[in-house]
């Protein structure tokens, strides 16, 4: 093989891995996002609330939809019988 096409290769394979390990790290911002602009809304709706309150009622609602697509997606094991 030439060297140029070796190192081509190279360059492809560590783009590719940086691809991969990013994603769980996009998630977690997402998360992170979702959180902040659902506090936001929450303590812009209601000036009395604190952002202590805000953050554990926006993770119960969080963890609730997390839930709810969890049970609406069907599991293969379900299908396979």
């Amino acid at each position: 093989m030439h060297p140029v096409t070796v190192i081509v290769a190279a360059g492809m394979l560590l783009a590719g891995a940086q691809v991969f390990a990013a994603a769980p790290k996009s998630q977690a911002a997402m998360n992170r996002r979702q959180l902040a602009d659902c506090m936001n809304k929450r303590m812009a709706a209601d000036k009395a609330i604190s952002y202590n309150e805000a953050a554990k009622a926006c993770k119960v609602q969080m963890k609730a939809q997390i839930n709810r697509a969890a049970i609406s997606t069907p599991t293969t094991q379900a299908n396979a019988h």
